[in-house]
């Protein structure tokens, strides 16, 4: 397994509303650094590129763009202004398909206080091919049918165990939505029921290791978020809270190959609980698409010790 090198397109998008806070309140001078390095891993959003490998991709294509948020987690005000400047940032990239992978709230009370400012910002995405949406787990344990509602509304089309299929340049690309997986709602093979084998496939999860339950299944790419890229990552040794996921360290950020597919993971835009993040930006995923080449696909790793197959795979 191999993690394909990210390369950072624009610089970090700076917040609509730093300037605005009162000075009242600041930490002492010498603590001054640190906060600002704190409050810009917060604030600033990455913009990445990267060159999506898809199996069985049409030649027609190959090249077009889509983009990645994830984990808004939209508790407070300043939560709402990074969804609106990503929203802004996002248009200017032109992309034919957007994805929303999930966690869009942390708890009911917040839902129900921005849940309106949620649906006005993602209203004002504008991707020519469509705005595609799935379930994470806090969506489960907020309220998923008003946040369904709210997404619905601002013209996202939110797949849980379904697909729906979209014509870009005269051809078809399968855009397959999980449930998720920590919730047990999570059900693959409903999701892909109509696929056809030959079928490329996009398939959003919001949970990485809803690939072990899904690998036999064929997907051609497989987007995901939940970890927020690990939150605190060291040089050279990647994430320090690494007991989220099963799969392995290695599918806490970023794109990394499992066997025959790859699967990018989103580090989102938000945080929840611990407001902090150290060396993992919000980002917004920018995808140019590529064929995956048949001689390029190897066999999936072994199955983690603790896998245990899920009761709908």
């Amino acid at each position: 397994m191999t993690t394909a090198g990210l390369k950072v397109i624009e610089g970090p998008t700076e917040h609509p509303r730093r300037r605005k806070r009162p000075r009242r309140g600041r930490p002492p001078i010498p603590l001054r650094p640190l906060h600002r390095m704190w409050r810009r891993t917060l604030d600033e959003i990455e913009v990445v590129r990267v060159d999506l490998p898809v199996r069985r991709l049409r030649p027609a294509l190959n090249g077009i763009i889509a983009c990645q948020i994830s984990d808004f987690h939209l508790d407070r005000d300043e939560d709402v202004a990074r969804l609106e400047q990503a929203v802004k940032t996002i248009n200017r990239q032109r992309p034919e398909l957007v994805f929303l992978t999930g966690d869009y709230f942390s708890g009911p009370e917040t839902m129900r206080h921005y849940i309106e400012p949620f649906r006005r910002a993602l209203a004002e995405l504008n991707p020519s091919a469509g705005l595609f949406a799935i379930p994470g787990n806090h969506d489960h344990w907020s309220s998923i049918s008003m946040i369904a509602g709210a997404l619905d509304a601002a013209g996202a089309r939110v797949l849980a165990n379904e697909h729906q299929r979209v014509h870009i340049r005269g051809e078809r690309l399968i855009i397959v939505g999980i449930d998720d997986l920590w919730s047990r709602r999570a059900e693959p093979a409903r999701a892909f029921r109509g696929v056809a084998s030959e079928d490329c496939t996009v398939v959003l999860a919001h949970n990485p290791d809803t690939a072990l339950y899904t690998r036999h299944l064929g997907p051609g790419v497989m987007l995901c978020g939940h970890t927020h890229g690990g939150v605190v990552r060291l040089p050279f040794y990647g994430s320090v809270i690494n007991s989220i996921l099963r799969i392995g360290k290695q599918y806490y950020a970023g794109l990394n190959r499992y066997g025959e597919f790859y699967i990018y993971t989103n580090r989102g835009l938000g945080t929840f609980w611990l407001r902090i993040r150290i060396n993992c930006q919000p980002e917004i995923s920018r995808f140019r698409l590529k064929p995956l080449a048949e001689d390029e696909i190897v066999h999936a790793p072994p199955l983690p010790r603790t896998y245990r197959r899920h009761r709908h795979a």
